[in-house]
């Protein structure tokens, strides 16, 4: 009884002690303290004109993706820009809280047989911890892409 009281006792403070070190370390903190959000989607063509993955999409790969954060109609508060890799993923960091503003993530220079960006043309995201999403990585439905002989 008591050895098993041990390994528990040890298990519970080693879990405390790496917690511990896991809120020090707090890798999603800027410097200065802003989170660094990560923004992550996907494009793929889409030929059928499902608006959904299928066994019939493809990745579109060097796709160039804009997170664009704007308060008002004209006040431009970030730009930054990605580019999808060959699985037609991409990457944004935005750093600091942006609570107050509208972002939005737009695909653009679509080449080759896929070329017809579906209606939501741009996908709004929340950066900010003050909406009740605990992560600081969001994901984006993406921007459907389909074949333009369709």
């Amino acid at each position: 009884m008591a050895r098993s009281f041990s390994v528990v006792a040890l298990i519970v403070s080693a879990f405390c002690f790496s917690s511990v070190l896991a809120a020090r370390v707090a890798p999603n903190a800027a410097p200065n303290g802003d989170d660094v959000f990560i923004v992550v989607g996907q494009i793929y063509c889409d030929p059928c004109g499902f608006q959904f993955q299928s066994r019939l999409s493809k990745p579109l790969d060097g796709v160039k993706v804009t997170l664009k954060c704007t308060k008002g109609d004209k006040n431009v508060t970030f730009v930054k820009e990605s580019t999808t890799d060959k699985n037609g993923v991409y990457n944004i960091e935005c750093k600091g809280d942006h609570e107050e503003e509208v972002c939005k993530v737009k695909a653009e220079n679509v080449k080759g047989a896929c070329t017809k960006i579906m209606d939501n043309e741009s996908d709004s995201i929340v950066l900010t911890k003050n909406m009740g999403v605990p992560s600081l990585i969001r994901f984006v439905n993406p921007p459907w892409v389909h074949d333009s002989n369709n």
